[in-house]
């Protein structure tokens, strides 16, 4: 009876094979192979990785999966958190998970692909980054040949597939002058601007509000000033839980104020400037006196959550302040539900 079970164990696919050992092991066998594979894959995890779970157990065993991978790659799984993945995390700028790297044998990164997928797909985006013309290097090096704003689009969208954000907002600021208007506020390049607007300390920030009109007319009034307040509203978020600690108030100030400036103004607003302008007082009791249950109960959902979370995250909000606005709002919340089982039960009768 044993022998036809270890036949058939025998014959199933492993999936994907990755090998044992460190990653300077998997270098020297990408180097020494002279029949097999010579490029790495490099599958970079962490344990509360959600997606990198999902890859390892339900992807990498399917056996398509394994043919396809362990006869392209030398493959390897290392915990960007734990022993030596925390100084190659580090070497190769691992910022999103999970991140799976295509590397030649002495290490120099081809390409990256970014995020989990299904089987068939996953294998597709593998295969195009495994063109090194497919890289951001390449695609650099393509712009610097021909600076063309299709040419800069390209390196753009390659950089944020592999969640490269910091590279494409310096290269944003890079090209954003030599642009013509028109190229600078396409449909194409908003995306990437727009990114830049998430921080009004940014270069692009302050360009876009010199020359806002042109922007308002190229690509609407209303899509720029949302991206502004988005932008205004995360740096008021930061500033206020205290993560801008060098910041000067009068020059934080100065940027919340203009929110009263855009035309797509919500309830919140005046909460976050009067907020930011106690915060830089340190005046953190009046912050905590407008924890109001019957002001803020009355806005729309996504604004009363937005304005909750905005106070509560005061740094240095004392405790009982929170506890006694959560009391008031489930009390309040439970008398908005004794009022609605009262109207059911009267319609009933």
């Amino acid at each position: 009876m044993a022998m036809p079970i270890l036949a058939q164990n025998k014959v199933q696919s492993p999936g994907v094979l990755f090998e044992e050992g460190t990653f300077a092991q998997a270098l020297a066998k990408a180097k020494n192979n002279k029949k097999g594979p010579k490029i790495i894959f490099m599958d970079c995890y962490t344990v509360w990785c959600g997606p990198c779970k999902v890859m390892s157990e339900k992807i990498f065993p399917q056996e398509h999966v394994g043919k396809f991978f362990n006869a392209n790659f030398i493959n390897i799984k290392i915990d960007m958190e734990k022993g030596e993945g925390i100084d190659l995390a580090k070497r190769y700028g691992i910022r999103a998970y999970p991140t799976f790297l295509i590397l030649d044998a002495e290490g120099n990164e081809i390409n990256r692909v970014v995020g989990s997928g299904e089987a068939d797909p996953f294998i597709e985006r593998v295969k195009k980054a495994m063109d090194p013309a497919n890289s951001p290097k390449a695609k650099r090096a393509v712009y610097d040949e021909n600076k063309t704003s299709q040419n800069a689009i390209a390196y753009l969208e390659i950089l944020q597939s592999s969640y490269m954000n910091k590279e494409a907002g310096e290269f944003i600021e890079e090209i954003f002058t030599t642009l013509s208007p028109r190229d600078r506020y396409s449909d194409k390049m908003w995306p990437f601007v727009s990114q830049s607007l998430q921080n009004p300390n940014s270069k692009i920030f302050s360009l876009i509000l010199e020359e806002k009109p042109l922007a308002d007319r190229l690509v609407s009034k209303e899509r720029v000033d949302a991206v502004i307040c988005g932008g205004l509203k995360n740096y008021a978020n930061a500033y206020v839980m205290g993560r801008a600690a060098n910041a000067n108030p009068a020059d934080v100030m100065a940027k919340i104020e203009y929110l009263n400036l855009l035309s797509n103004r919500d309830e919140t607003v005046s909460y976050f400037i009067k907020v930011v302008k106690l915060y830089g007082e340190n005046n953190i009791a009046a912050i905590a006196d407008m924890l109001k249950v019957n002001e803020i109960m009355r806005m729309s959902e996504g604004d009363r959550v937005t304005l909750e979370r905005f106070i509560m995250g005061v740094k240095g909000m004392p405790k009982e302040r929170q506890l006694e606005y959560l009391k008031a709002k489930q009390e309040y919340l439970k008398k908005q539900a004794d009022m609605l089982n009262a109207n059911i039960e009267r319609l009933s009768k």
